[in-house]
């Protein structure tokens, strides 16, 4: 009897549903693998890459017309930007070029040359000053300006009408003015403002003494926009030296602009 009441119940039990119940989601754990930018070394900052023209390479440091110099690393090499090789020009202010900055060193290990304006990286001006050895002053630069008695008059006679006319290129911006820097004026590049007078041409006209002797270029507002030769390299600056006459005339011709090719 109690075999039989034994296997019923046994029979039951089988015949019930079976329950399931899920586990509960385990409370993550901090991972013991460090994250991958603590696992792994970082990464070698990329040189940064300092575009300008040069106009100093001496005493183990490189000058841009921006007046930022840079230190050069013991072994920088000087290639010539399409070659690759070692330039077959001569190495003179003006040249452009593009100069690799190591960040962990702060100096120059490449530099990279070329006759016309490279298309890649930084302006010297606007590379962070950590890495600058020695910045160019906001201040105008002593030696740019004019020694006292400049205007004295040496010819006799009074005052000269000058007139200058200066042709543009053709790609100059409709929009942009042109201007006169001058020695005189510690080569402010918006000294003079000069006037429209038609797509091409700008006139200004000046009453200044026999005598006067004063150094110019021209510029669209900026030295970054200033004037350049044939070949594209910073120009020497225009010399004026009044004649004593009622009245002088200069013409003169931009042939390329230093930001336009």
């Amino acid at each position: 009897m109690r075999l039989a009441v034994f296997v019923l119940a046994a029979a039951v039990a089988l015949a019930r549903p079976t329950l399931s119940f899920a586990l509960p989601t385990p409370i993550p754990h901090p991972s013991q693998t460090p994250p991958p930018d603590l696992a792994q070394p970082s990464p070698t900052p990329l040189p940064l890459l300092i575009n300008g023209q040069v106009i100093d390479i001496e005493r183990g440091f490189i000058v841009f017309s921006s007046g930022d110099a840079f230190r050069l690393a013991p072994s920088a090499s000087f290639v010539d930007a399409a070659t690759g090789a070692v330039p077959r020009y001569p190495l003179l202010p003006g040249i452009f070029a593009v100069a690799a900055l190591d960040p962990n060193t702060a100096r120059i290990t490449q530099v990279r040359t070329s006759l016309h304006p490279l298309p890649m990286g930084t302006p010297a001006a606007q590379i962070p000053h950590q890495y600058v050895a020695e910045a160019s002053t906001p201040q105008p630069n002593p030696d740019l300006v004019p020694p006292k008695g400049l205007y004295a008059t040496r010819l006799s006679g009074g005052m000269t009408q000058v007139a200058f006319t200066v042709e543009v290129p053709p790609d100059t911006p409709f929009t942009d003015s042109v201007y006169m820097a001058t020695d005189t004026s510690a080569w402010n590049p918006q000294a003079v403002k000069m006037q429209r007078i038609d797509g091409r041409h700008f006139r200004i006209q000046m009453r200044l003494p026999g005598g006067t002797r004063f150094s110019y270029l021209f510029t669209r507002g900026a030295w970054s926009n200033a004037e350049r030769d044939r070949a594209g390299l910073e120009r020497s600056p225009r010399r004026l030296l009044v004649s004593g006459a009622d009245v002088q005339i200069i013409d003169a011709t931009v042939y390329r602009w230093a930001d336009l090719p």
